[in-house]
C-alpha cells in the first residue's frame, strides 16, 4: 500500500493508458480524506460538515447533484426518471435536487476515470460492482465512509456489502446483483415430450436440445435450441457451475486459473455448441435478436436462452404481444462442481461517488436513497434482485414466474472481485472463449486458454511496475 500511495499521482495520469474497466452488471470506493492517511479519524473539519449539514436551516446554498448510469432504455429509463423524482421530492426542502445523465454502457466507467483525472466528476456513478476494490485502490472512488448515515450497512446483505468495503473503508453503497437462469418455452417442450425436471446434467442439455431442434428446426422463425453464446449467459457462469473462474480466489483474487481443468472443462461444453450448430447458424442468431417482443426467445426463434433474473420484467412487459408460456431453471451443475449443486455467476452494480465529487455528503446521500427506496422501486419494476434486504421483500414480484427460482439461486450465486493489477482479464479470457465458440478462428481449447493465462500473468508484473506491489 506504501508504494501504491507513493504513485498515486502517476496512476492517475496513467488511467486511460492501463485500466478501462468493462462492468457486467453491477465499482466502489476511494477516499475524500488525506491520501497519506486512509485510516486515519476523520479530520474535525469532515465531522464539522457533516453535522453542519444535519442543522442547516431554510438559508442553505442550493445542491444540484449529477447522476450518471446506463440506463436508456424503453423499459428502464422511465424508472430511473421515478427515483429521481422521488429524490427531489424527498429533499426539496433542504434545496438538494438530483439530474440523471444518460451515460452509454460501454462508455461509462472509462469516462468516470477521464472525470476523476480532469478534476470534474458526477456525483455519483452507476458502476460495476466487482471493481469497487480497484477503483479504491486507485484513487477513482471516493471514500465515503465518515459521510454514511448510522447504521445504514444493517440495511444490505452482508456478502454485498463486504463487496463495497476495501481495507475496513467503505467507497460505495450496494445496488443491485442478479444471477442467470435458463427460460425455456414450455409449449415447445411439451410438444417434444421434453420434461424440465429430467435436465440433470450437461450432458443431459445437449439431448435436449437435439430433441427440440430434431422436431422444430425447419419450421416458422425456429433457428435452434439453445446456445449459452446468445443472451446473458457465457462462460463465466458455467465456469463457475463447474467450480472454475479466473482465479484462484474470487474475493481475493491472486493467482490466475484461465487454463485450469474446470476452465478446459466448460470450454469444451461450449464448443460441443458451437459444433453442433456451426459458424453460419450461430452468428445469424445473434444477429437476429432484436428488443421486445422481437428478441430471440420471445418471437420463438430459440426454445431456451440463458438470461439474467430480470429478464421477467422484459417477458412481462412484452408478453401480451408475444404470449409464451415460459418457465425457467438453473443450468445443471457440470461436472467438477464440488457440491453437485447449480451455480451462477452474479454482477451488479454500486453508487459509487467518484473521487474528487463535490459536495461529497449529498452526493452520499444520494447514493443511500438509490440503494434503498429507490432500490424498493427498481426491484418491483425492474425484477431485479436488490442488495437491499428489504427491496426484495416485495409481495409484487413473488407472483412473477421465475421469481422463486430466481431466489432459489441466489443461494448459489457468486459474485466476483477484479485483480487488482489485472482488472481487464476478463478480456483476454473472452477473447480465448470467443475465438472457440463464437467467431470460430481456433478449435484447440487448451491452447486458447494457455494464451489467456499468459496474457493475465504478463498484466499482473506490468501493473506492478506501473503502480508498485
Amino acid at each position: 500500500m506504501k508504494k501504491i500511495k507513493s504513485f498515486i499521482m502517476f496512476g492517475l495520469c496513467m488511467a486511460l493508458l492501463s485500466f478501462a474497466l468493462v462492468g457486467c452488471s453491477k465499482g466502489k470506493k476511494e477516499t475524500d480524506s488525506d491520501k497519506a492517511g486512509i485510516d486515519a479519524e476523520p479530520t474535525q473539519a469532515v465531522k464539522d460538515e457533516k453535522e453542519e449539514s444535519k442543522e442547516e436551516t431554510g438559508d442553505k446554498k442550493p445542491v444540484t447533484l449529477r447522476l450518471w448510469a446506463h440506463w436508456g432504455s424503453e423499459q428502464r429509463r422511465p424508472t430511473i426518471d421515478k427515483i429521481i423524482q422521488k429524490f427531489n421530492e424527498k429533499y426539496a426542502d433542504q434545496k438538494i435536487t438530483a439530474e440523471y445523465v444518460y451515460v452509454p454502457f460501454g462508455d461509462i466507467e472509462t469516462k468516470m476515470i477521464a472525470s476523476v483525472t480532469a478534476g470534474n466528476p458526477a456525483n455519483v456513478v452507476i458502476s460495476a460492482i466487482e471493481d469497487t476494490n480497484v477503483k479504491a485502490m486507485r484513487n477513482q472512488a471516493m471514500d465515503i465512509t465518515d459521510y454514511l448515515s448510522d447504521g445504514v450497512a444493517e440495511k444490505f446483505y452482508e456478502k454485498y456489502w463486504d463487496m463495497v468495503t476495501y481495507e475496513d473503508r467503505v467507497y460505495a453503497v450496494p445496488f443491485n446483483t442478479d444471477t442467470r437462469l435458463v427460460f425455456y418455452n414450455k409449449t415447445m417442450f411439451k410438444e417434444a415430450g421434453i420434461n424440465v425436471e429430467d435436465i440433470k446434467t450437461w450432458d443431459d442439455m445437449i439431448n435436449v436440445c437435439k430433441k427440440l431442434d430434431e422436431k422444430f428446426m425447419g419450421k416458422g422463425d425456429y433457428m435452434l435450441a439453445f446456445n449459452p453464446v446468445l443472451g446473458n449467459f457465457g462462460f463465466d457462469t458455467l465456469a463457475i457451475n463447474n467450480g472454475g473462474g479466473n482465479f484462484d480466489d474470487p474475493m481475493n483474487p491472486n493467482l490466475p486459473t484461465a487454463n485450469s481443468k474446470q476452465n478446459i472443462e466448460t470450454l469444451e461444453h461450449m464448443k460441443v455448441y458451437a459444433d453442433m450448430y456451426g459458424q453460419d447458424l450461430v452468428q445469424q442468431a445473434m444477429a437476429a435478436n432484436a428488443g421486445g417482443a422481437q428478441d430471440l426467445f420471445l418471437s420463438g426463434k430459440v426454445a431456451m436462452i440463458g438470461q439474467v433474473c430480470n429478464y421477467i420484467a422484459t417477458i412481462e412487459k412484452y408478453n401480451a404481444e408475444a404470449k409464451v408460456d415460459y418457465g425457467v431453471f438453473a443450468y445443471p451443475a457440470g461436472p467438477s462442481n464440488p457440491t453437485g449443486e447449480p451455480a451462477a455467476w452474479g454482477g451488479g452494480f454500486v453508487c459509487t461517488v467518484p473521487y474528487g465529487a463535490e459536495n461529497p455528503q449529498e452526493s452520499t446521500l444520494l447514493a443511500e436513497f438509490m440503494a434503498t427506496e429507490g432500490a424498493a422501486i427498481w426491484a418491483q419494476e425492474q425484477k431485479d434482485v436488490m442488495c437491499s434486504t428489504e427491496a426484495n421483500e416485495n409481495p409484487a414480484m413473488a407472483s412473477s414466474v421465475g421469481w422463486k427460482e430466481t431466489i432459489a439461486l441466489m443461494e448459489n450465486t457468486n459474485g466476483t472481485r477484479r485483480h487488482p493489477y489485472a482488472p481487464n482479464a476478463g478480456q483476454f479470457m473472452a477473447e480465448a472463449v470467443d475465438s472457440i465458440v463464437k467467431n470460430y478462428t481456433a478449435t484447440d481449447v487448451e491452447a486458447a486458454l494457455n494464451t489467456a493465462q499468459e496474457q493475465i500473468e504478463a498484466k499482473i508484473e506490468e501493473e506492478k511496475f506501473i503502480f508498485g506491489k
